[in-house]
């Protein structure tokens, strides 16, 4: 059996994007035996997709962690892989393995540049020395991923309004620039309150200051914080009238489950634009506090139904797609 290693560490919504690349390589080796080496966090993002018989920690330690690093190429150096791709498409990535595995590797391999359209077969005829490169082309692996298959518990959904909007002002606490501002997340609540639709915000303990702060601006606002896990975020998106959310996983998430989601974007992270079949970038040409309410509500406004019927079910009909703007 063909032995196969992915490498894919993060960030959630980097590796959230990637899953439609797992399985395109699954497709390819239909046969074949896969592992993933990822971070602690996603193991079970990678569990749910039912792709993978065995899993690598790397949590991308010091390098002076000697300890964690003999038990990585150990891992990787026995595991029998005739093919790694690598997912991660970093720089760093390639440096800090690729070197390596071509030294200790026991047996040849294929290294698979995805993100450079390339792989580099790795002849060894023995297993100390660094082998013959033979370059390639590699089969492009550039898959829209589809989130249908990602279910959670959803042990808190009773607590959810029947139909709603759906908030995630939250993102990664190293990148507070991608964070549309509080307040006007405070005003969109409320306007969504005065049309008579609730508003349902998610995120994680990082955010809880935020998260508190949006939901006491109106009532109808009910913070979920601690409630939902990843893997309830695509069922939770899926039950809502539409998503207004920062550039974070959770939006990528949202997005790929296939509801209307708007993301909101300054200039510095529009590589981060939704590949969701209904879905917005919004784009500031500076920074995200740029982006208007009055601008967000009018993207958001035609995936709600008409204020008369907002509280009466989920009739009004919805556009077929999304538009870039």
């Amino acid at each position: 059996m063909e032995k196969i290693l992915i490498i894919k560490h993060g960030a959630l919504g980097d590796f959230v994007l990637a899953i439609g690349a797992m399985f395109r390589i699954a497709r390819l080796h239909p046969a074949a035996e896969l592992t993933l080496m990822t971070s602690s966090p996603f193991v079970s993002l990678g569990r749910a997709t039912g792709l993978f018989s065995h899993y690598i920690i790397d949590n991308r330690v010091s390098y002076l962690r000697l300890g964690e690093m003999r038990r990585i190429a150990r891992e990787v150096t026995g595991g029998g892989f005739e093919r790694i791709y690598d997912l991660q498409g970093s720089g760093r990535t390639r440096r800090k393995y690729f070197p390596a595995l071509r030294w200790l590797m026991p047996a040849s391999f294929t290294w698979v540049h995805c993100g450079l359209g390339r792989e580099i077969r790795v002849v060894k005829p023995r297993r100390f020395g660094m082998g013959r490169r033979e370059p390639r082309e590699s089969e492009p692996l550039d898959a829209v991923t589809d989130l249908s298959f990602l279910h959670g518990e959803n042990e808190h959904f009773g607590e959810l309004p029947e139909h709603f909007v759906l908030l995630i002002p939250g993102c990664s606490p190293g990148h507070p620039y991608k964070r549309w501002p509080v307040p006007r997340y405070c005003e969109l609540v409320r306007r969504l309150e005065a049309r008579g639709i609730p508003s349902v915000l998610i995120g994680t303990r990082a955010e809880a200051e935020e998260l508190r702060a949006i939901s006491a601006a109106s009532p109808a606002a009910v913070n979920m914080l601690g409630k939902t896990t990843l893997s309830d975020v695509p069922d939770v998106a899926r039950r809502a009238w539409a998503t207004v959310g920062n550039d974070t996983g959770p939006t990528h998430m949202a997005s790929l489950a296939g509801g209307p989601t708007i993301s909101l974007l300054d200039r510095r992270n529009s590589c981060g634009a939704l590949r969701g079949p209904r879905s917005i970038s919004m784009i500031s040409p500076g920074t995200t506090d740029q982006i208007t309410v009055d601008q967000v509500w009018a993207n958001l406004e035609p995936f709600l139904p008409p204020a008369r019927r907002a509280e009466s079910g989920r009739s009004a009909s919805l556009p077929e797609d999304g538009q870039e703007t």
